[in-house]
C-alpha cells in the first residue's frame, strides 16, 4: 500500500479531479494493492474495466429500475477501475506506451457507453428520439476532441499536457472519473429522470463548443511548433 501511494507522482494528483482526488484515489489504493498481491497486472484490469464499462452501459439503457441501477453501479465501478490500473502500473513499474494506449482506449470506450446509454435511458421512458441524435453527436464530439489532442500530442511531446491544462481539468472534474458517474446514480435511484436530461444537455454543450475551441488551440499551437509539418 505505501509503494502505491508513494509512487503516484505531485503532477498526477495535480491533474486529479476533485471526485478523483479525495474518493476514487483513496478508494482505489486497497484495490490495487489486493490485486497486485494476486498477480493481475494492470493491463489486465484495463481490458476488464473496459468491458465494466460496455456492461454497465448496456444495463443502464434498459427499460426499468433495478437493471438500470445495476448498470449505474458498474459504471461508478469502473471510474474506480480507471485509477487502480494506473496505480498498479507505476507501483510495478510497469508503465509504459502499451499501458497508456489500453488507458486511453478504455475511456475512450467508457465516455462511448455511457453517452449512448444515458440516450437510450431517456428514449426508452419518454420514446422522444431526437434525444439518441443528441447523444450520438456528444460521443462523437468527445472521440474527435481525444483524437485532435493525441494527433497533437505526437507533435509537442508531454509538454501537449500544459497546452490544454484549463480544459483537461474541467474535463476531469465533469468527466467519467469526476462528478457524471455518481450524480448518474443519485439520480437514478432517486428518481429524477430531469437530471438525466440535465446531464445529456450539459454533456452535448460542453464537449461540443469544448470540441470546437480545443481543435481551434491545438492548431494554433501545431502552425507555431511545427509549421512543416502542416
Amino acid at each position: 500500500m505505501g509503494d502505491i501511494i508513494r509512487s503516484l507522482p505531485p503532477e498526477k494528483i495535480q491533474q486529479d479531479g476533485l471526485w478523483t482526488r479525495f474518493v476514487l484515489r483513496p478508494l482505489s489504493f486497497p484495490l490495487s494493492a489486493a490485486a497486485l498481491n494476486l498477480g493481475i497486472n494492470a493491463g489486465a484490469v484495463s481490458y476488464f474495466s473496459a468491458l465494466v464499462s460496455l456492461a454497465g452501459g448496456a444495463l443502464f439503457s434498459l427499460p426499468g429500475y433495478w437493471l438500470p441501477g445495476a448498470g449505474v453501479l458498474l459504471l461508478n465501478f469502473f471510474s474506480l477501475l480507471d485509477c487502480v490500473d494506473g496505480n498498479m502500473a507505476r507501483a510495478a513499474k510497469t508503465a509504459g506506451p502499451w499501458g497508456g494506449w489500453a488507458d486511453a482506449v478504455t475511456g475512450f470506450i467508457a465516455y462511448t457507453s455511457v453517452f449512448f446509454a444515458s440516450g437510450l435511458y431517456i428514449f426508452t421512458r419518454t420514446l422522444w428520439w431526437p434525444v439518441l441524435v443528441i447523444t450520438g453527436l456528444t460521443s462523437s464530439v468527445n472521440l474527435l476532441t481525444r483524437v485532435a489532442y493525441q494527433i497533437y500530442k505526437n507533435i509537442a511531446g508531454e509538454g501537449a499536457h500544459g497546452s490544454v491544462s484549463f480544459e483537461r481539468l474541467l474535463a476531469e472534474n465533469t468527466g467519467i472519473t469526476g462528478f457524471l458517474m455518481p450524480l448518474l446514480l443519485v439520480f437514478h435511484f432517486c428518481g429524477f429522470i430531469w437530471g438525466i436530461w440535465f446531464i445529456i444537455w450539459f454533456n452535448a454543450a460542453f464537449y461540443g463548443g469544448g470540441c470546437i475551441v480545443t481543435i481551434i488551440k491545438l492548431g494554433r499551437k501545431a502552425v507555431k511548433s511545427a509549421p512543416e509539418r502542416i
